[in-house]
């Protein structure tokens, strides 16, 4: 996950998370395993943005550009460990 590579919808890119986990670790890590151990609602969080960005110097139309969804770094762990767990399973 790069850590400035683009903006959260949230607004907190993953270098804050990385830059202040010994504050934030531990309340994200609860998180995480609530959701993913207990099933607690992940709602708030399942939502993200579409954006468009240009392939070229001036679009023109819209095969001109490429989309892209902003999640939020909470999303993208959880995701990150389902898919993890999941391969796991597949490759038996």
């Amino acid at each position: 996950m790069g850590p400035t590579k683009a903006p959260e919808p949230d607004g907190f890119p993953a270098l804050f998370f990385q830059k202040y986990w010994h504050i934030v670790g531990k309340d994200v890590s609860k998180f995480c395993l609530r959701i993913l151990n207990n099933g607690d609602s992940f709602f708030s969080f399942n939502q993200m943005n579409i954006v468009l960005i240009p392939k070229t110097s001036n679009p023109t139309k819209l095969g001109n550009f490429r989309p892209i969804s902003l999640c939020s770094v909470l999303y993208k762990v959880v995701a990150k460990t389902i898919a993890n767990r999941l391969q796991a399973v597949i490759e038996r």
